[in-house]
Parts: C-alpha cells; sequence; structure tokens
C-alpha cells in the first residue's frame, strides 16, 4: 500500500469516525443505529483486498464499542475476524464483476451483525434473544448495507484508485 492509499485510507476512517459519532445517533430508529465503521472497514477489505491490514479494524471497532452501549472489545473482534476473512475470500472469488464484491459486503454485513447480537446476547445485555435478532441486528444489518453500498464507489474512486489497479478490482467511474 502506498502512502497516497494509506491517507486516502486513514482519511477515509476519519470521516467514517466522524460519520459515527455526529450522525448515527442522529438517525438511530428506535435501537437500530448504522455502523458507519463496519461499513467502512468492510468496503476497504474488498476492495484493496491484497493489501488489507488489521490494525484500522480493530481501531475502528475498539472506537465503535467506546463510542456504543455493547461489551468493549466485541465489535473489534468481529471486525478484525471479518476483515481477513472478507479480503481473502475478496482476493479469491473476485471475478471483476460488481455483483460478486457487493455480495460479499452485503453477506458479511449480515453475519457481523448478527454474530454481535450473539455477543450482545452472551455478555448479558438484558435482551432476549427475539430483541437482539428481530429488533437490533436486522434493522442495523440493513442500516450498514445502505452505508456500505453508499460506501463502495466512493472508497473504489478515491482509495482503491491511489494504487495501481490491480487484476480484479471493478472498475466504478
Amino acid at each position: 500500500m502506498g502512502n497516497g492509499e494509506r491517507t486516502a485510507t486513514a482519511i477515509g476512517a476519519v470521516v467514517a469516525v466522524v460519520l459515527q459519532v455526529v450522525l448515527a445517533p442522529n438517525i438511530a430508529l428506535f435501537a437500530a443505529v448504522p455502523n458507519f465503521l463496519l461499513a467502512y472497514a468492510l468496503v476497504v477489505a474488498i476492495t484493496r483486498a491484497q493489501s488489507c491490514g488489521l490494525v484500522m479494524p480493530f481501531v475502528l471497532g475498539m472506537i465503535f464499542d467506546l463510542v456504543g452501549g455493547g461489551p468493549v472489545g466485541a465489535c473489534a473482534l468481529l471486525l478484525v475476524l471479518a476483515t481477513f476473512l472478507l479480503s481473502r475470500a475478496s482476493a479469491l472469488v473476485d471475478n471483476g464483476t460488481l455483483f460478486m464484491p457487493l455480495a460479499m459486503l452485503l453477506g458479511s454485513t449480515l453475519l457481523v451483525e448478527l454474530l454481535y447480537a450473539v455477543l450482545l446476547l452472551l455478555s448479558g445485555a438484558g435482551l432476549n434473544p427475539l430483541e437482539a435478532f428481530v429488533y437490533r441486528a436486522l434493522p442495523c444489518a440493513l442500516y450498514d448495507m445502505v452505508a456500505g453500498l453508499v460506501m463502495y464507489p466512493l472508497v473504489v474512486r478515491f482509495v482503491a484508485r491511489r494504487a495501481a489497479q490491480q487484476p480484479g478490482t471493478p472498475q466504478i467511474l
């Protein structure tokens, strides 16, 4: 990853943190709060599969854990695992079309939110399983999916294009 790409990735992470702290609480619907940090980390893992590190997802996850009300370390753990697995899967199965990255983004977002709901239940958050999955995990996953779909073309344009275009990375103008 070159310096320009690192700078663009860092700027994007800062923007995601600002969106998470300032915007997310104001657009929450009941218990569903969008996780812009999750969406950004997953989009970077997909678009920069060959050079995706684990430090940024860990830091973004810890920021989410410290700002949110969940167990500290849960989102950090899930973001590190998800970005690692997603970057490897993206490098293996990406065929240059737009369908595969978006399908991986949507599936991984849903999976991370469901696992976060499980961790909330295990940590004794005072939720019953129905509330955790139906009223928290699924609406949050939908929020995160929309955020990821909005972020994907922006990250491809401003972050992924900073480096030499690698084979298999979808072209979006």
